[in-house]
């Protein structure tokens, strides 16, 4: 009998110690990557001292009757210990400290995805596990009728809170193989995060709990009947209190919250509320105009970045530049204004008080000018066949310079970000979950300044963050901004008000959007688009003269570009997991176009881990990989329709090779691009910039190989660029 209490003990001890582990398994935030790998090797040695320990319930299995009870403790016990041998065998197979020479045992990609559904399967079948064994371990108890019925009402509640977290969190995504990745919050309090665990453990308990009772209540192993709806109503209270506040404050919850990464069409809602922003507390009444414009004081400013920047590119040579007082408008035009003067809204997400995106730098500059009209100001803009000319001295509304964007963004700030320290998704609105510097310490991101936050996957009310120093708001993401200069490279001779080339194929936007990784919302960042670019997440912000010290005029000439649609077709594209290869295929059955494959030399990595890391080595130091297959003669080409994944939120850099190795001038290149959740991030910028004389036409974005949707999608496509199928 002493035998029998002390093997007990131990079990009961043993399954103590997996909680906790198991608690401390899912808080990888906290523990970080050396000692998650380490407890994980604990939990393994446990399980399997667990199952030594209860070998007899094992030889018991196929004797006896089942009643509801055995047979539920029955399906749990071998759902757990299948969930705990996949959780430990996918872990391994990724390990690089604990068991590193068990390292590739599966392929990276699905070791990782199986390892985030089944070790949250594991915590979801523990809870039930515990759950069905606390009515016995309770049965001892002796409380008064209204001590329990308080206690039911105290679990109900924080089961329900357990539910909610559980979704708020995403989880139901992880455990369907929805998302690949878990995006975690590294600035929550470690203490936290394992209350939070707790607490979404204990509602698989309780309704664990309340299961045991409807079985043994059923089986007659309770000491008195009891009415069987009781822990049904429960179970449903609980699942109620849970639910309701997602219902209540869905933006609380966000898209996140149901576990997927994948972007969905924008349904249109009502802007954000503003989030703690007192605009007095920036703002002094005579820093506004009547139109409620920020006086934007003239000075001198170190334009461009350091070489020691991280993920500077090269055409952001940093130099001395003065500008001139000027105006500026302290949010980014919205829907609404947009709306009022120009009868339309080409915007994709809508809302009056979101900011205006699909906007083209031809659409700005009429915009500009529509508002000057309605302001009875002077419009800066004449828009005729040879081009828009600017009138320098005009006092109407105008789009900035570069050089006022970039110094009005600083705010007198030399750091990548106004907020001096890493950008956060507390602070502006962008794919959070690759905050600066994550690529090359995705791994690990223990080290940077700012962790990965939450995606929203669409725009915000403009001013729903905290202003720079200067009173802007969202000068960095929620949508980019169109500036007057072309794109090129800078001339460090003209240092005062300098307003760009003077000819050019394409027009700086700047600062980034609501899809843009962090690395490309920086003070210096530059992309380009030719003037009739549309985009989701492409929009404005006006300026105007604060003085009369200006005069002279600009001219920024039609655009000579001709897109073509009739002439020789080339497909040509990139593929590493081949759903960018289906796509090429699919346009290929529907236009009949030659067909080229981009294929470095030396071949990336078939492991998932270690194409990450190539992928971005590549881009960071920009690389240009060496091609295996070349083609013979492009001038007999027209039309190249370009396809890619979106690897870092640009392209891959043998399709860099690809467009420096032939001349694409005239050529129209119609990109498309297999993605994740990002669309095509800055990829169109990169093409734009390396193929400076090609026509850009309207690209498609398909999410990893498109599905049933495919065909249609690229149908679609064809038809808007006016590319007829066979």
């Amino acid at each position: 009998m002493s035998g029998e209490r002390t093997n007990n003990m131990t079990r009961r001890i043993v399954d103590a110690a997996m909680t906790v582990l198991l608690l401390f398994l899912m808080v990888y935030q906290v523990t970080g990557e050396m000692a998650h790998e380490w407890i994980g090797m604990g939990m393994t040695a446990l399980v399997i001292i667990h199952q030594t320990l209860n070998r007899k319930w094992y030889g018991a299995l196929f004797k006896g009757k089942y009643h509801s009870y055995r047979a539920v403790t029955a399906i749990l016990n071998i759902l757990l210990l299948l969930c705990f041998a996949l959780t430990a065998f996918s872990g391994m197979a990724m390990s690089g400290y604990a068991v590193p020479f068990l390292y590739g045992m599966a392929p990276a990609s699905s070791a990782r995805q199986t390892h985030l559904s089944m070790s949250h399967w594991a915590c979801v079948l523990m809870g039930l596990h515990l759950g069905m064994h606390i009515p016995a371990m309770t049965a001892g108890l002796k409380l008064k009728d209204k001590a329990k019925a308080v206690l039911a009402c105290v679990f109900t509640c924080i089961g329900g809170a357990g539910l909610w977290l559980f979704l708020r969190s995403g989880i139901p995504g992880y455990l369907f193989f929805r998302v690949p990745f878990a995006f975690l919050d590294y600035e929550k309090a470690g203490w936290l995060v394992l209350l939070e665990n707790l607490v979404m453990l204990s509602f698989w308990a309780f309704v664990g709990t309340q299961t045991a009772l409807i079985c043994r209540n059923t089986a007659g192993k309770a000491e008195k009947k009891r009415n069987p709806l009781i822990p049904v109503v429960a179970i449903m209270a609980s699942v109620i209190v849970g639910i309701v506040p997602m219902l209540i404050f869905p933006s609380a919850a966000g898209e996140a919250s149901f576990g997927t990464s994948s972007w969905s069409a924008p349904q249109a809602e009502a802007p954000l509320e503003k989030e703690n922003v007192e605009t007095q507390d920036v703002l002094q009444p005579d820093d506004l105009t009547e139109d409620e414009f920020v006086l934007i004081d003239g000075g001198s400013f170190l334009m461009g970045s350091p070489e020691t920047e991280n993920w500077r590119i090269e055409d952001e040579m940093q130099h001395e530049v003065t500008v001139s007082s000027f105006f500026m408008d302290p949010y980014e035009t919205t829907q609404a204004e947009y709306t009022r003067l120009m009868g339309e809204n080409p915007s994709t997400f809508s809302g009056d008080g979101l900011p205006v995106e699909n906007v083209s730098w031809l659409d700005a500059v009429r915009y500009a000018n529509e508002k000057s009209k309605d302001a009875g100001l002077t419009p800066v803009y004449t828009i005729d066949e040879d081009g828009v000319t600017w009138d320098l001295s005009a006092g109407g509304y105008r789009l900035p310079t570069e050089a006022e964007w970039e110094y009005a963004c600083r705010a007198g700030t030399t750091t990548p970000f106004n907020t001096e320290k890493s950008l956060s998704a507390k602070e502006a609105n962008f794919y959070g979950h690759y905050p600066y510097e994550i690529e090359e310490n995705y791994f690990d991101n223990s080290v940077l300044e700012a962790r990965p936050g939450e995606y929203r996957q669409k725009t915000v009310a403009v001013g729903s963050f905290e202003p720079n120093a200067r009173g802007l708001y969202d000068m960095h993401g929620n949508v980019n901004e169109w500036c007057w200069d072309y794109y090129g490279a800078y001339d460090a001779g003209i240092p005062e008000d300098p307003t760009g080339p003077t000819s050019g194929t394409r027009h700086v936007y700047r600062g980034g959007g609501w899809n843009d990784f962090a690395k490309n919302m920086r003070s210096a960042y530059r992309a380009a688009g030719q003037e009739d670019m549309h985009s989701y997440n492409l929009g404005l912000r006006l300026v105007r003269n604060a003085d009369g010290s200006r005069s002279g005029s600009l001219t920024a000439g039609g655009s000579t570009l001709q897109s073509e649609t009739d002439g020789k077709i080339l497909i040509a594209y990139f593929s590493w997991g081949g759903n960018t290869r289906g796509i090429a295929s699919e346009i290929e059955a529907q236009t009949g176009a030659d067909l080229f494959e981009i294929t470095p030399v030396d071949p990336y990595s078939a492991d998932y881990n270690t194409v990450l890391m190539e992928a971005q080595e590549d881009q960071h130091k920009q690389a240009r990989p060496e091609l295996s297959e070349h083609i013979e003669n492009m001038d007999e080409y027209d039309i190249v329709l370009l396809g890619y994944p979106n690897w870092w939120a640009s392209i891959p850099m043998p399709v860099a090779s690809f467009l420096e190795e032939y001349d694409f001038s005239g050529k129209t290149i119609l990109p498309f691009c297999s993605h994740g959740g990002g669309r095509f991030g800055q990829s169109l910028t990169a093409i734009a910039k390396l193929a400076p004389d090609a026509v850009m036409g309207e690209g498609l974005s398909v999410h990893y190989s498109g599905g049933s949707a495919l065909p249609g999608d690229v149908a679609s496509w064809l038809e808007m660029n006016g590319i007829k199928g066979n």
